[in-house]
Order: C-alpha cells, then structure tokens, then sequence
C-alpha cells in the first residue's frame, strides 16, 4: 500500500537541536577585568603623579612609589644593601651593623639590582606582583565563600576598595592600612603578604577537606610571615582558631598534621624575626621605636559600616570550614592588635591588614540573612550602599596622595639637580665611608649611593634620632661655633658631610679635619681626613 504525501512527513523522525551545556566559566569575566583595571589605576596613582612631575616638570625624581617616603626609602636602602651581601644590614647609622636580614622579596631585588638595575626599579617590578596577587586572591577568596554572582562581586569590590572616614590622631581621615589601594602605595611586601594569606586560607581548607596538597598552606604562610609577620601570625591564630571551633562542633579530635605543619611554616620566619630582635642591636632599637599608640576606637569606626552587617553575618551555625576560617580571621586580627600593642612585638595597625576580606564576605552574608532581598529596589540600593563605602575614601586617599607626592622643600622624593650629582660623586667615589647630611638627604644616602647615613629613619637612626636630626641642623644651619662644628663631625663617625642647598659654608670652620670640599651647583660634599680622630 502506498503511502501519502502527508503520511511520509509524519512519519519522518523529529531531530532535536542538542545544545551544548558550557561548564560555569572559571576565568575573569568582564566584571571582574573592569575591577582588576580600577585596582591597577588605583596602584599606580602616586607613580604617575611622580612621573608626571619628572615629565612635565623635569624634576629630578629619587624613585619612591608611596606617600610616606621615609618607608619607601628604607626598603630601597635594604635592596641596596643586599644587592651587596645578600643580606641587608643597617645603613641608617654610622655604626658598623651586620648584614643580617633576610627576607626573600628583598634578596631577589638585590639581585636583581647586583645586575646594575637601579633599586627603585628593583622595588617595583614587585608592584604588578602585588596587584595581581591581591586582586585574584580576593576573587577566589568571594568565589569559595559565596554562592551567587552579585553577592560574589559585592564582596570583590568591598574587600578591595572599602574605606570609611575616621578620627586618625584628632585628624579626619582615612586609615590606609585597611584600604589595599594604599598598600600598593610602595607597601607591596605588605600587599603580597595579604594576598598570600587570602590562598593560604583557601588552600588549607582544600587540604582539610580533601586531604591533599598539605604542602601548600604551609609555604604560603611561610611566604606570609617572612615577608611582613602581622600576616603570619595572623594565619598561626586562624587556623588554631578555626580548628578549636571544629572540634567543639563536632566533638571529636581533628588530623593533627595539617595544622601542626601549617603552623610550623608560619612560626619559622617568625622565630627568625624573634631572634633578630634580640641579637641584632639596630633591630631591637627599630622595635622600641616603632611602639605607638593606636586608638582601636579609630579603626573600630573606620570599619563600622563593615562590621555591623557583618556581625549579622556569624548568626547561625556555619555550615563549611571555609566559613569558619572566615569567622576567625577578624578575631585573629584582633588579638595580633593586643599582642602587638605589647612588648612582644609592635606596630600594631598592621594586624588589620587585609581585613576587608573576610569582613566584606561576611557584611554580604549579613544582608542575606537580614532578608535585604525583601526590600524593594534592593540591589539599586546595595550598589548605591556599596558605592558610599568605596568611592568616596578611594577619592580621598587618591587626593590625599596627591598632596602628600606633591614636590615641597625638604621632602626627599624629589631633590635639585644639584643635589643628585653630589649623590652621585658619593655613589662613585672609592673612599669607604659615611654621610652627615640633613635628614631628609640622609633618607636618600643608602639607596643612591650605598653610603651608611648618621640620620635618616627614626626607627633605624637609633638611639636619639631626634637629637641626632636637631643637631644635623644646627650644624648646616651655622648655628654651631667652628669648634662644636668639628666636634659633632667628628663624634659622628662620618667621613663625608654634604651639604644641601640650603646650608651654609662650612669650609671655614672644618678646615682643620678637611680633606677636599666638592661642589656641585649649589649642593657640597665635604671630605674629612681619614686621620682626624674619625669615629669617636
């Protein structure tokens, strides 16, 4: 029997379009690039603003990236000290100190700069390290703790931008330790520090969880504490922390490895620091004159608008050991404060580090629990809430940079012509020997020319690093009699005085001691006789 026209079509078999299911996509998408370029803008705003001056102005520019520069300096003075003897020593008193700091950003940067790149350079090939690290690191770190896009882009952006206004020392201000963009103001050893203990976090519950790769919670923390220890010793309370809670949830002992070798990791650069403090006089000193005070209420009100969603956030049980390492950071960061308010260690607002981090994850989850979807409008004005707490600190430190990197007399990030080319004769001349010279060219001495420094840093030109700097005036000013002229030279140890161009002429009341006197433009190294009594 034949068949229709209209029966063959019905009977012809249905083919069905089979579309292909994509996985989640892993990778940045264009949110998180926007972020990532925002964060990397925000980086190297004070660098542009240097350059900007070097370009524009032809200013003669002495390689900071940051707005406290005496900082920036003392690491460079490190890079130029290892670039030497591996390790760094002391080169901000004329003493003789021992090459004996190890820290393994600044070893590589000394070699790098061995090699005849200028330290300030060798610093920031450390910058987009640092930028990259912190940005994917907290990315990771909102994937793993949240489930949803928006409230995982909520906590990217909080934890990388957040900044609250505050009381900082009567000041209205900002705290820039807990504004990351600041960190990536020449505190890259700082940044990456953060980042390491972001994917230590995550690896250690990967390595709890799964029970593999227990090797990497351990080097990173290692990485943590040695390169700035508030983070590894934050990382050691974390995870005793977070497993104490473990075990009273479940009441029973946990795998002890995992814990022990992760603390071991972080506690050995730690016990590196503890006996360099002891051993070491210039670091003991350094300690002693880092202790300051720091109202915890300054960095309670600066992070109000954090920890108030937040606390909602460790309402109910947590159901991961990811939430309880992040329910522990904050408290572990608390309790680094109180120590480091202590004998035992010091400056203690570095504890609170990164603590945007965890803080964001859990003001997000605050608001989800608090039932913020119930609300209308709800995510216009979750933008607009986040919006206030970024945008406005972020405007406020970029133009607190700008006033900060602006070039003003006696700021040493920028110097006359005059005065780098004297830099430059110390730089080549073979005599050994160290500078005199006003505080602010002493901060400069070690990383341009390699030359230890009478005066420079207050936690490194110890002891008496106040009177050490009135004194240094006094004598560049004229206000010492010849004879007190060549008795504070003398006394200091110092071979060569340089003499800003500002200073007076001393030629006359050094004549007696004086080996040479070179002059460049308005600036003037003084060359003392080696067999003058130097060093008394």
């Amino acid at each position: 029997m034949r068949s229709g026209p209209a029966e063959v079509e019905i009977a012809a078999p249905v083919r069905r379009r089979t579309i292909p299911v994509s996985p989640p996509r892993r990778g940045p998408d264009r949110f998180d690039l926007i972020v990532l370029l925002v964060f990397a803008v925000v980086s190297v705003w004070v660098l542009g603003l240097d350059l900007w001056q070097v370009l524009v102005h032809g200013r003669t520019w002495t390689g900071t990236d940051g707005t406290y520069v005496v900082d920036q300096m003392q690491y460079l003075a490190w890079i130029r000290s290892a670039s030497h003897h591996v390790l760094a020593a002391n080169l901000f008193v004329l003493t003789p100190t021992t090459a004996d700091y190890l820290q393994p950003a600044i070893t590589v940067s000394g070699l790098v700069a061995a090699l005849g790149v200028a330290p300030w350079l060798a610093l920031l090939i450390w910058k987009p390290v640092a930028v990259l690290a912190a940005f994917f690191g907290a990315r990771a770190f909102a994937r793993r703790t949240l489930a949803g896009l928006w409230p995982r882009r909520a906590a990217l952006v909080l934890g990388l931008f957040f900044g609250s206004f505050t009381v900082v020392y009567g000041t209205f201000g900002v705290v820039g330790d807990l504004f990351p963009g600041f960190l990536s103001w020449g505190y890259t050893f700082s940044l990456i520090s953060v980042a390491a203990l972001l994917f230590a976090v995550l690896a250690y519950d990967t390595a709890r969880t799964e029970s593999r790769r227990i090797w990497v919670p351990v080097l990173l923390g290692a990485l943590a504490s040695a390169l700035h220890p508030w983070q590894g010793e934050t990382l050691i309370l974390i995870v005793l922390g977070a497993e104490l809670v473990m075990w009273r949830l479940e009441r029973r002992l946990p795998p002890l490895l995992l814990p022990a070798l992760t603390v071991a990791g972080c506690a050995a650069p730690l016990l590196y620091y503890f006996v360099l403090g002891h051993l070491d006089g210039s670091w003991g000193l350094a300690r002693e004159a880092s202790k300051h005070a720091f109202s915890l209420l300054t960095i309670v009100v600066a992070l109000a608008p954090l920890l108030v969603p937040a606390a909602l956030g460790y309402r109910g049980r947590p159901r991961t050991f990811l939430a309880v390492l992040t329910r522990t950071w904050p408290v572990a960061a608390l309790t680094v404060y109180a120590v480091s308010l202590t004998k035992l260690s010091a400056t203690p607002l570095h504890a609170f580090s990164g603590v945007t981090f965890p803080l964001a994850v859990l003001a997000v989850e605050g608001c989800r629990r608090a039932g913020w979807r119930r609300i209308p409008h709800a995510r216009l004005l979750a933008v607009a809430a986040i919006a206030l707490v970024t945008v406005p600190a972020t405007v406020w430190e970029l133009n607190g940079a700008h006033n900060l990197a602006t070039p003003t007399p006696g700021n040493p990030n920028f110097i006359t012509g005059d005065e780098k080319r004297a830099l430059e004769y110390l730089a080549r001349n073979p005599e050994p020997g160290g500078v005199l010279t006003r505080f602010y060219l002493g901060t400069v001495v070690p990383a341009e020319t390699g030359r230890a420094t009478y005066i420079g840093n207050c936690l490194w030109s110890q002891p008496d690093c106040s009177g050490r700097a009135r004194s240094t005036e006094d004598l560049l000013e004229g206000a010492l009699t010849a004879r007190a002229t060549r008795s504070l030279v003398l006394a200091s140890g110092a071979r060569f005085v340089l003499a800003d161009c500002t200073a007076v002429d001393l030629r006359r009341a050094l004549a007696p001691i004086l080996q040479s006197a070179r002059r460049f433009g308005c600036a003037v190294v003084y060359t003392v006789r080696p067999t003058s009594g130097r060093g008394a």
